[in-house]
């Protein structure tokens, strides 16, 4: 690759150069201001290695936290840092149990917690997390389980609610945790029912000041932004505390940007997934000067997770603080110790999951078409059919150097796979196949363009087949399949049986397939090729193509030198008083009267939202 080529495609992934019109965006400061953080599904290391645009991770959220709260201690206002549930499930961090994981979560200063589903979904993470000691307990109250109860009682798995108390401000906040009315958690924890939970009298007596007065409301709700839970909620509030009371609700589960006006004195925010965004919230205390309508006093940010625009944002010299840095390299400390930056192949190109499924950079086609025939025992590619929801892949596999972590993004639930019947009739996948990719769910109402479910193969209705697929879609294919086969009166009703097919994972075919298949990029490879003798036997990411290393180093020289120049130019701008585009604000307009398309990221650079596992 050309140095000119290497130059143009690094300016291209900074946000001052990609022809936004912004690098930077607003904050405004009001009388309760909070930090979000939500479905982050272990990737706290980040997307620098191969989305440049999004290179922050945990370390550098700690240091925009701490730069953030010095500038609302010296505003004179309160700030406070939640995070919104699901923080496994995603890159080889979150193995399971956690405990790596956990370790790097104490580190952040959060004022409070949420329950996510992917949290409390496997066993083996609950056990970990709830034993004496674990996780929940470590946190205190600020782990809130206001609709999650220990499995066979009436106690809370976590706390139901916490009132976070503003020290500059005086300020309080009655807070609360909720989940959707999740039905597949682990059998040591169950999830209560929202429209029963907000009638119980715990709930009635926090909102009528048996426990104390508060300022206004926030409630972490993981579930989607237009849920009708929301309402409910709401209107429960409503009835308690008053029509005037500020509510602020913190939605995700969706994996959007989005934010919207839940009534006069109520706003709902979301802030994307996998640490694309930081969000940032402020809103109201309750107060007779609203008048009859505080929605212009709720005010939103979607923070893009680059570093030099989280810097720009706070209009700030330096973004990394001590605390941040070492953060960033415990991270990477237990990367290494865990074995995940091992280099395990090379990609031919990007895969993604949002595109056609007969698209040639379809990781869907990838999967049906060569791992499985490759890596599930007995496969026949003419007589059998593999079924999974689209939710199944989670993130693209991109191009050169895949590392461990890589692979179990794209798969990381290790889920085990079941043959569910031989001999079924191809007119009978037929039906079943217009009955799955045909269900309608929150998920497919602009969030993804793929079907529920996907099949691998070509089905002929005169066919006999057999049917498979990963665990977690066991019960919903085969409840189908039986719906299916008694509509067909065929002579065997009900008689899905699943067989476990032994000795393979969902996430161990893909380890194994791009281990043996892609131990070295092709030939012709413009990272390297087999004939130079790269990349195979490299064992992790410090190792760089021959050939690349002096492009790359006089590369960043270059960017070094025009970054330095263009700080100089905007601290130039500023002492001639000319307005610059970050800032931040005690009042100032409304975002809401502006904000794009809910489905929309702001930053081009971050790859659509892939469709949640519920």
């Amino acid at each position: 690759m050309s140095f000119l080529l290497r130059l143009s495609l690094l300016f291209a992934i900074l946000p001052w150069a990609r022809g936004q019109g912004e690098m930077a965006t607003d904050i405004y400061l009001g009388d309760i201001n909070v930090m979000v953080l939500t479905d982050v599904h272990s990737w706290v290391a980040g997307h620098g290695r191969h989305e440049p645009g999004q290179n922050a991770d945990y370390g550098d959220v700690l240091s925009f936290y701490e730069h953030l709260k010095e500038i609302c201690t010296e505003d004179g206002s309160d700030l406070f840092f939640v995070m919104n549930g699901d923080f496994m499930d995603g890159t080889g961090l979150s193995a399971h149990p956690p405990s790596a994981l956990v370790n790097i979560l104490k580190k952040m200063p959060w004022d409070a917690i949420n329950v996510g589903n992917h949290d409390i979904a496997n066993l083996e993470t609950v056990q970990y997390i709830t034993q004496p000691g674990g996780f929940v307990q470590w946190w205190e109250d600020k782990y809130l389980t206001s609709n999650v109860v220990k499995a066979g009682t009436s106690t809370p798995l976590g706390a139901r609610f916490k009132m976070l108390y503003g020290a500059i401000s005086e300020s309080t906040v009655l807070t609360f945790g909720f989940i959707y009315n999740f039905m597949n958690a682990a059998n040591l924890v169950k999830v209560e029912q929202v429209e029963l939970v907000v009638n119980s009298d715990w709930f009635s007596d926090v909102l009528g000041g048996v426990h104390g007065d508060f300022d206004a409301i926030l409630v972490l709700a993981h579930m989607d932004i237009n849920n009708e839970l929301i309402d409910i909620i709401l209107a429960r509030i409503r009835e308690i505390a008053g029509l005037d009371m500020p509510v602020q609700f913190i939605a995700g589960h969706t994996h959007i940007r989005a934010a919207e006006d839940v009534d006069k004195f109520s706003a709902a925010f979301e802030a994307g997934r996998y640490l694309d965004t930081i969000g940032f919230v402020s809103f109201p205390m309750k107060d007779p000067s609203l008048g009859t309508d505080a929605r212009s006093e709720f005010k939103h940010s979607f923070i893009n997770t680059n570093t030099e625009y989280m810097r720009a944002t706070l209009d700030i010299d330096s973004l990394e603080t001590r605390e941040g840095k070492g953060l960033s390299t415990f991270i990477h400390d237990i990367e290494e110790s865990m074995g995940i930056l091992t280099y395990e192949g090379c990609s031919p190109i990007t895969f993604v999951t949002e595109t056609k499924q007969d698209a040639r950079n379809s990781l869907w086609r990838l999967l049906y078409e060569e791992v499985i025939p490759a890596e599930l025992p007995g496969w026949n590619s003419t007589k059998d059919i593999f079924v999974a929801g689209s939710g199944s892949l989670r993130y693209d596999l991109f191009k050169g150097d895949v590392l461990r972590t890589d692979i179990i993004s794209v798969s990381p639930f290790y889920d085990k796979i079941y043959k569910l019947r031989d001999d079924l009739p191809g007119r009978v996948l037929i039906q079943l196949k217009n009955t799955l990719t045909s269900m309608v769910d929150l998920w497919h109402d602009g969030h993804t363009e793929l079907p529920p479910y996907l099949f691998s193969g070509e089905i002929k209705e005169a066919e006999k087949y057999s049917l498979y697929t990963s665990q977690y879609f066991v019960d919903q294919v085969s409840n189908v399949l039986e719906s299916v086969l008694y509509a067909e009166t065929f002579n065997n009703v009900g008689s899905v049986q699943a067989v476990l097919v032994q000795g393979v994972t969902t996430t161990d075919m893909w380890l194994r397939f791009i281990k043996i298949k892609w131990n070295k990029c092709p030939v012709g490879y413009d990272g390297g090729s087999e004939a130079e003798g790269e990349p195979g036997g490299r064992e992790n990411i410090g190792a760089l193509d021959r050939g690349g290393k002096i492009g790359i180093g006089i590369t960043l020289a270059v960017l070094l030198l025009l970054t330095v120049i263009y700080a100089v130019v905007q601290r130039a701008s500023k002492d001639h008083e000319q307005p610059h585009i970050p800032d931040i604000y005690r009042d100032g307009p409304n975002l809401s009267q502006s904000l794009p398309d809910a489905h929309q990221d702001d930053d081009p650079t971050t790859t659509e939202s892939k469709i949640e596992i519920i």
